[in-house]
Parts: structure tokens; C-alpha cells; sequence
């Protein structure tokens, strides 16, 4: 059996917890069927104050009760202007403040059955002198977590977050190379993020971030691929549509330690995303440069299966799928279950 040095297999094991079901910046659905329901904020309180961190305010628990009361306090808002967002929003409050938790940060989810249509073996069959047989199917996983470190920076404002986001390409199927991992992408951030609350066309803009972004597949010599930037994002809503720009700067290395100097020329300066939810189903799309013929397109298909796993479609055709196909178009179809979603 033949192992390639640089393409090693690779076995690991997590153990975390995440109470609620929740991405990308920062919710659940307000209907949600997870979500427990109190018939009064009294018993909700009650509840969850044995949980809570000791941090954490009274204001902060009633404001992570509002969302699961069976009659909820109204409020300025109508019920039809309350966006997608909101309630993950008020949830991250418990989980954010709580030790005990992690928070989930971007989906996290596992395909099992991820089809690329042209696999791109170059890079590896470089490093190794030799061709490598990769397979069209594998597993593509994501696992992302936040830790809130600082809040209400700006008064009742404003919380600095570290988190960290792994996606893996598992060769899990392919015996002839001992199965192994075939791209890591490591992306860990700090975040700072600020709830907003001004109105442009009918759509609410609730969150805004900054943070500084690091991202590497952690190989060294011809497959090594990393780049860091200073990335924003805005998010605006509007019932059940949210839609994300997120644009940023990438910090200039030296010619002589730069792995990747044409990274821009694919993945570009900005990614535009939105999602739609409809009758617990989730559909959302994500595009980095829409009018180039380097750019990409992804597109998601999320719906119920069980209370704690939703099943997960992922279209993805373009450059960028992962650090190592940063400059070649890929292809892909995978299948499987998101743990933690958009909202």
C-alpha cells in the first residue's frame, strides 16, 4: 500500500457542546421547533438563571427568555418586520456569556457524499514527483465556534469575540492512499460585532463586524497556501430574507514569504451571500466576483430531519472551494446534515 508523505492520513476526535442551533454571524428561526417555550418570563428566568454565567445580567436573561415565551412582549416592532436574524441574536446572549458553551460561528456540518467533478491532484502530485489517484467522492466537513472575550465595549454595545473555523476534505473512500485529509482549511479570527438597528429600502441593518483573519491549509513548501486579511461584514434583514456584504483588506506580505500572491486575482476583494427561509427551509447562495470568469458560486439547500440535525445540500462551481483550489474552477455536489445553521 502506498502512503505519500504529504498527503498523510489523519485521525482526530472533538468533544464540545453547543446548546442551540445557530452561523455566521450571529440564529434559530422564531418558530422553531427547538427552542423550549415558557408560559411566563417568571418561569423562564427561573430556569434559566441555573445555567446562566454569573456575569451575566438581568436585562441579558430577559432578553434571551423574550424569544421562547409562548405569548411574547410586543414591542415597537411588528411581528412581520421581526427578521430571521433576531432570534439567534437574543440566544447567543445565553450561550455567549455562559462558560460552559461554545457558540457556533459558521455552519457547522458534515457531507459524507461531496462529488467533485474534475479533482484537482496537481499540487499534490508535484510535491510528491509522482501521480496521485484522488477520488471524486469524499467527505467535507466544518466545525466553527466562537468565544466571546469582551463585551458591551461600545456602552450596551459591541462584543470582541475569538473564534475559530476548520473545514476538512477527507479522502475517506480512497484505500489506495490510506485515506487521507486532503486539504485543511484553518481560519481562526478575532471579531469584533455590533448590533445596529437603521432602516435603508425596507431592510433593517442588524449586525456589523470587523475583524482580523488569519487562513492557512497548514502545509509547508509547494502546497502551502495562507493569506491574511482584515475583513468586515454588514448584514441587513427583512423578514424572512437576510442579506450579507462582506468586503475586505488583505494584508501585504513579502514577495519572498507570499505562498499565494495572486489570491485576489480569484477570490477577489468582497463576498456577497443572502438566505431565505421558508417553512423551516433555508436556501442561500454566496458569490465572489459575480461578473468575472474567476469568480465562484455557492448555493445551499437546508431542511428539517430531526429536532438537532437538519439535512444539507451544497452546490459549489468556481475558484476557491478550498485554499489549494484557490486558482483552479472546481465543480462540486455534497449531501449530508448541518448541525448548527444560518438561523
Amino acid at each position: 500500500m502506498r502512503r505519500h508523505k504529504h498527503l498523510r492520513a489523519t485521525s482526530f476526535s472533538l468533544v464540545f457542546g453547543v446548546s442551540l442551533c445557530c452561523n455566521a454571524n450571529d440564529t434559530a428561526p422564531r418558530d422553531t421547533p427547538d427552542l423550549p417555550h415558557y408560559p411566563s418570563m417568571e418561569q423562564c428566568l427561573a430556569e434559566r438563571v441555573l445555567h446562566a454565567s454569573p456575569d451575566m445580567t438581568i436585562a441579558q436573561l430577559r432578553q434571551s427568555c423574550e424569544p421562547m415565551l409562548k405569548s411574547p412582549p410586543t414591542s415597537g416592532l411588528q411581528e412581520q418586520d421581526i427578521g430571521v436574524l433576531d432570534t439567534r441574536m437574543k440566544v447567543e446572549t445565553i450561550t455567549g456569556a455562559n462558560r460552559f458553551v461554545l457558540t457556533p460561528h459558521n455552519r457547522n456540518y458534515l457531507l459524507p457524499a461531496t462529488y467533485t467533478r474534475q479533482p484537482n491532484s496537481a499540487p499534490f502530485a508535484e510535491a510528491v514527483g509522482e501521480p496521485v489517484d484522488l477520488q471524486n467522492t469524499e467527505v467535507d466537513f466544518q466545525i466553527s465556534l466562537k468565544v466571546l472575550i469582551a463585551q458591551d465595549l461600545l456602552h450596551d454595545n459591541g462584543n470582541l469575540y475569538l473564534a475559530y473555523t476548520n473545514n476538512s476534505f477527507w479522502q475517506a473512500y480512497n484505500s489506495d492512499i490510506s485515506r487521507p485529509f486532503r486539504e485543511t482549511n484553518h481560519e481562526p479570527e478575532l471579531l469584533f460585532s455590533a448590533t445596529s438597528n437603521w432602516e435603508i429600502f425596507g431592510f433593517r441593518n442588524v449586525v456589523n463586524q470587523v475583524g482580523l483573519v488569519h487562513q492557512s491549509n497548514g502545509q509547508s513548501g509547494s502546497l502551502s497556501r495562507s493569506w491574511n486579511r482584515i475583513r468586515a461584514r454588514t448584514i441587513f434583514e427583512r423578514g424572512n430574507l437576510a442579506l450579507a456584504f462582506s468586503p475586505w483588506y488583505r494584508i501585504p506580505e513579502d514577495i519572498e514569504d507570499d505562498d499565494n500572491p495572486d489570491i485576489e486575482d480569484y477570490l477577489g476583494h468582497y463576498e456577497l451571500g443572502g438566505a431565505y427561509s421558508y417553512n423551516n427551509h433555508i436556501f442561500d447562495v454566496m458569490t465572489r466576483r459575480p461578473f468575472s470568469a474567476k469568480g465562484s458560486l455557492e448555493v445551499g439547500w437546508s431542511f428539517p430531519l430531526r429536532s438537532t440535525v437538519r439535512g444539507y445540500v451544497k452546490y459549489f462551481n468556481g475558484y476557491g472551494a478550498s485554499l489549494i483550489d484557490y486558482n483552479v474552477k472546481t465543480e462540486s455536489l455534497g449531501l449530508g446534515v448541518v448541525f448548527t445553521d444560518l438561523f
